[in-house]
């Protein structure tokens, strides 16, 4: 039995498709919730920080942002979103998306600029998530791809 190589560029379309699957049935999601009356942002953020809690604790706690981001940017992930590592150390962790597969999918499904910009803020509390799991560490988002910014800037500091 052969095995098939795959290129670095087919296991970064692959993993975007998986993340734009997530995000079409995210979005589709929310809007049968609010066909149904449901509070969807009450739902959507206490759900999504608690899957965000989960990959923190499957992650492991960071002793400091710099930690923290090498952590967050290893892996498949890292080619999916085209991350760059701009800082990593004790005091400042800073980490830039080029790239988000959730941000096209919702383009592609035809979201408006400003149900791009709402869906990525109910995203983002998975981040929030993870990063509660180290206890001591504030994040931020001073970018945004959902927001027309050149890219999504991850800033990770201590409390």
């Amino acid at each position: 039995m052969s095995e098939k190589i795959y290129t670095q560029q087919e296991l970064t379309d692959a993993f975007r498709a998986a993340i734009e699957d997530r995000a079409t049935w995210f979005y589709l999601m929310i809007k049968a919730a609010e066909k149904q009356g449901t509070d969807v942002e009450k739902m959507a953020e206490e759900a999504i920080t608690e899957f965000g809690r989960m990959k923190g604790e499957k992650m492991g706690a960071a002793k400091d942002p710099g930690e923290f981001v090498l952590k967050l940017s290893t892996g498949h992930a890292n080619q999916a979103f085209e991350m760059e590592r701009v800082q990593h150390d004790e005091n400042k962790g800073i980490l830039k998306f080029r790239y988000c597969a959730l941000v096209e999918a919702w383009k592609k499904l035809g979201c408006s600029p400003e149900e791009v910009a709402k869906l990525c803020k109910l995203a983002r509390c998975g981040d929030y998530g993870v990063v509660s799991c180290s206890p001591g560490l504030k994040l931020d988002f001073p970018q945004l791809l959902s927001e027309g910014d050149e890219c999504c800037e991850l800033v990770v500091t201590k409390e």
